[in-house]
């Protein structure tokens, strides 16, 4: 709150007291029986004093308000008090004329009122009772007087009213009438001499109405009213007290005078207070000038002791004054040894000038707070005697402008930074001219520094690639993996060492040996990356080298003894592998060594490892393990009947003739031995003991052959080499047919259509099973020519029942994972329905779960576009793949066939109906054709067909027939088709 707002508070709450008060004392004017005239002359002259106190007040306020600097004089007080005192002698006078003023009026009112009611009661007073209480004899008894009194009637009873209206002195008497003798009053009921001063007043009032104003001998004045008693010769006369009347007027006064004295009361006392608080004020202003003072001085001392820097003031001839505990350290000095002491004992350099002056010569016009040594760094002497380096600030000082003043030196010890900078300018001139590759980049990987050996290393200059990413010596050698644990090694540990393979300017590779470290700022935080590298492709081709020497064969170049043991260790640490271990030992070495000499045999040697490198597998380990011995070390995850295949191959590649030192037709046998993990063995020594074994086994044999380490295997991967083996001759020789087993409605037992069956008869009447032959087709690749050929007959036949009008609906043809995959399967497809002339739905693929679980994006497409061409596709085998159904919505599936397995115990097994049953229910939910395979009794075509199976296919029916034997199941068609027949 400001000082006005607070001075005009305190005098309008001053004023409305006031105010306040004059309504509570009208009101009580008015409560003893005021008169309205007074009321309002009392309210006008209130509100004059409280105008005239309140413009006082708000004065004397504001006068001490402005007091700051010093309280106000006494005699200023004492007049101000006076001045307030004066307007009291108004305030008494107005007050002494209100009360004369109201004194008259009261009695003038009071004189009405008694005249009125004097005459009033007179004419109302029984005559009888008047004359029987002017009769009684002075000697009658009171009580007679009082029962005359109270048995008056009316009249009597307004007097009693009256006399309590006109107050505790009213008095009212009825006096005879004068002249008449006896001349008595009596006083309610006594008896009484009438007073003499009341004499003229009872005779004025016994010829009509008279009051007066009587002062008894020796009593107070009254105010007294008489009136004739009409009915009575007597006289009513009634008196009341007027200092009754004037008491009231006199209290109105005093009260009016208790607040004129009361509000100047306040008044002064309001007005000496705020002196004495402008008094408080000022001095309190003066003591907090003082603390403030001293708080300056305080800090101004704390600040100089306690300052981090040395701070020192000189005179102007460069003495010291003061010197602070900072500065003092800086030098090794104590306090005491300092001060006196001249500026240029600690400065050698203005010692050796031979003056002691700090301020040039016209240095007294210099203004306060001019600089008078730039800012720098300065030798010092320490008390023993050494020199130290510190960066000081000189400037002068004054109190005043007359004042001489004097020197602040501000020093801090230099030291410190000056070897900073020494090493900072060392490490910019090692990170310019070191060997090693140096970048910086920020933590985007934006390159902003680089040093001469990066520029020579990659080949490009700094203004080429400052603001560029590390990127651009990105060699594309390292996958995203490489990078991403770079990465995170480095922000979990802040360095990564390795190597790197990067690109030069212009494209040729390069090595690089690499420690990228992080860069922490003040708070912790990583600010950048600092990369250091060395070119070490030389080297590491040098190492190469002798790697090579020390791993590899020098005469073969495959992998030596150790090499190839580590190689085989290593092989067989995989996950889930199964590999074969091939022990190959060249027969007849030693005689060409012995016949033709060492060179002959070396080059024998080398040809053979070069046609083991080129027949074995790209991703084959082997190497030479002993003079005349090799190992090959191959994956056989479809059965060991790739050990036999390659082992074969390896033979008949050795068997060539080779060509040394003019000799071109030296030949050589291969004997190879053949141990399989984890079967043989479970370690590399314990398999090629074993295959080392099998090798002497090929050899008892007469070499230029294979054993393996066990006869049973050697005999199994004998009979599978020569299925494979068959298997081509009977594609070549036509050796395969297709058999038909009918697909039939259940609601009317109707044939709809019939799968497509291969069947291998040998030209000596053996029948060789699908079990046996198929798996094999899909392991060599046969699988593709076979179905081509399974998929032209079912056409064709499809085209001959057609023409001889057999109802066939549709032949159902399966297709494997390696037809699906072919990239012509559709091509081919289209033309073996074109060759025969039948339409595309006349066809359906039967494919497993298993081929849509693996099926990529392009067997997805393939089945999409032989749905296209409108062959329906059918899942066989169902419920027997993978649990998922997703294929359901990806692929173009027209029919789901029920596995066998589910239908063989059916109805008497609860579980395998329940599943059947919701495969039907999943199939027609999803608007899918379902058919049950393997259905041989009557029971579990009912149950089918009882629950929604639409189509069934079993021996309850037929078995696979041939073409012929399969029409015959159409009766009613039979001849037609006898002599129509196409393929067989």
């Amino acid at each position: 709150m400001t000082r006005r707002t607070y001075i005009a508070s305190v005098t309008i709450a001053y004023a409305v007291g006031a105010t306040l008060w004059i309504y509570l004392s009208d009101r009580f004017i008015e409560g003893v029986g005021g008169s309205i005239g007074f009321g309002l002359f009392s309210t006008l002259k209130g509100f004059v004093f409280v105008a005239v106190t309140t413009a006082l007040l708000y004065l004397a306020l504001h006068t001490a308000g402005t007091e700051r600097t010093r309280p106000m004089p006494k005699l200023r007080a004492w007049l101000l008090f006076v001045s307030l005192a004066l307007v009291t002698l108004p305030a008494g006078l107005i007050s002494y004329a209100v009360f004369r003023s109201a004194s008259d009026t009261l009695l003038g009112e009071r004189r009405g009122q008694l005249e009125f009611m004097t005459e009033a009661v007179a004419r109302s007073i029984d005559g009888e009772v008047a004359r029987r209480m002017t009769e009684a004899t002075p000697a009658a008894p009171q009580d007679t007087l009082l029962s005359i009194v109270t048995e008056g009637g009316a009249g009597f009873n307004r007097l009693g009213s009256f006399v309590g209206l006109m107050g505790g002195s009213a008095r009212v008497l009825i006096a005879t009438r004068p002249g008449s003798g006896d001349a008595r009053w009596m006083i309610v009921g006594r008896q009484q001499a009438l007073p003499e001063a009341l004499t003229p007043l009872a005779s004025a009032g016994a010829g009509g109405l008279a009051s007066d104003v009587i002062t008894p001998a020796g009593g107070t004045p009254l105010l007294v009213a008489a009136a004739t008693i009409p009915s009575a010769n007597a006289v009513l006369i009634s008196s009341v007290a007027t200092s009754d009347v004037v008491d009231d007027v006199r209290g109105v006064a005093f009260l009016s005078a208790i607040t004129a004295a009361a509000c100047l009361l306040v008044a002064g006392v309001l007005t000496l207070l705020f002196i004495q608080h402008q008094r408080l004020r000022a001095a309190l202003a003066e003591a907090d000038q003082k603390a403030a003072l001293h708080a300056a001085e305080e800090r101004f001392r704390a600040t100089f002791e306690q300052a981090a820097e040395g701070i020192a003031h000189l005179d102007l001839d460069g003495r010291f004054l003061r010197v602070n505990e900072a500065f003092c350290a800086l030098l090794g000095y104590e306090r005491d040894e300092l001060l006196g002491r001249s500026y240029a004992d600690v400065r050698p350099d203005i010692r050796a000038q031979a003056t002691g002056a700090v301020v040039p010569v016209d240095g007294t016009s210099l203004a306060s707070g001019t600089v008078l040594e730039e800012p720098g760094d300065q030798p010092h002497l320490t008390r023993a005697g050494t020199e130290i380096w510190l960066s000081c600030v000189r400037s002068i000082a004054r109190d005043s402008l007359e004042d001489e003043g004097y020197v602040i030196l501000m020093a801090s010890d230099a030291t410190a930074r000056r070897a900073a900078e020494h090493r900072l300018t060392l490490a910019q001139a090692v990170f310019t001219n070191t060997q090693e590759g140096l970048v910086v980049t920020d933590l985007a990987g934006r390159i902003t520094a680089v040093n001469k050996a990066f520029v020579a290393i990659t080949g490009y200059e700094e203004a080429e690639v400052l603001g560029q990413n590390m990127r651009v010596l990105n060699s594309g050698r390292h996958d995203e993996l490489f990078y991403q644990l770079l990465w995170g090694t480095l922000k979990d540990t802040g360095v990564w060492r390795g190597e790197i393979w990067n690109r030069r300017k212009g494209g040729p590779y390069y090595l690089q040996q690499t420690v990228i470290s992080t860069v922490y700022g003040r708070t912790g935080a990583p600010e950048s990356y600092v990369g250091a590298f060395n070119d070490i492709t030389q080297a590491r081709r040098s190492e190469i080298e002798v790697d090579r020497l020390t791993r590899y064969d020098s005469l073969t170049g495959l992998p030596n003894r150790t090499l190839t043991y580590s190689l085989i260790e290593h092989a067989l640490t995989r996950t889930d592998t199964r590999c074969a271990v091939l022990y190959i030992d060249i027969d007849h070495l030693k005689t060409i060594n012995d016949s033709l000499g060492f060179a002959a045999g070396d080059a024998v040697l080398r040809g053979a490892a070069e046609r083991i490198r080129k027949t074995t597998p790209e991703d084959a380990t082997l190497g030479r393990y002993g003079a005349d011995e090799f190992v090959v070390v191959i994956d056989v995850d479809k059965g060991p009947e790739e050990a036999v295949r390659l082992s074969e191959r390896l033979i008949k590649a050795l068997a060539e003739p080779f060509a040394a030192e003019d000799v071109s037709d030296l030949f050589v046998n291969a004997s190879i031995g053949i141990s399989l993990f984890p079967e043989d063995a479970s370690d590399p020594t314990t398999m090629l003991q074993h295959a080392h074994s099998a090798v002497y086994k090929a050899k008892s044999r007469g070499g230029r052959t294979y054993a393996f380490y066990t006869d049973a295997l050697t005999r199994d991967a004998r009979a599978r080499v020569q299925l494979v083996a068959n298997l081509r001759r009977a594609l070549t020789d036509g050796e395969f047919t297709v058999h038909f087993q009918p697909i039939v409605r259940l609601a009317d037992q109707t044939i709809v259509g019939a799968e497509a069956l291969v069947r291998w008869v040998t030209p000596e009447g053996e029948m060789i099973g699908p079990d046996r032959f198929i798996p094999v087709a899909e392991d060599t690749g046969l699988i593709v020519p076979l179905g081509d050929f399974v998929l032209t007959t079912a056409c064709a036949q499809m085209a001959a029942w057609r023409r001889a009008g057999l109802p066939c609906g549709f032949v159902a043809v399966n297709i494997s994972a390696g037809q699906l995959n072919a990239t012509d399967i559709v091509a081919r497809t289209e033309a073996a329905l074109a060759a025969a002339g039948v339409p595309a739905d006349s066809i359906e693929f039967e494919i497993t779960e298993s081929m849509l679980f693996d099926a990529d994006s392009s067997a997805e497409t393939t089945l999409n576009r032989i749905a296209g061409l409108g062959i329906r596709v059918a899942i066989d085998d169902f419920g027997t793949g993978y649990s998922s159904l997703a294929y359901l919505k990806r692929f173009p599936i027209s029919r789901l066939k029920i596995d066998q397995s589910f239908v063989r115990d059916l109805p008497t097994s609860a579980v395998d109906g329940e599943l059947v049953r919701a495969m039907i229910a999943m199939a027609r939910a999803l608007d899918i054709e379902i058919l049950a395979e393997g259905v041989e009794e009557a029971g579990q075509m009912a149950f089918l067909a009882s629950h929604g199976c639409t189509y069934g296919q079993g021996y309850y029916w037929s078995r696979p027939l041939p073409p012929e034997r399969f029409e015959a199941l159409f009766p009613k068609v039979l001849g037609a088709v006898s002599g129509s027949a196409g393929v067989r």
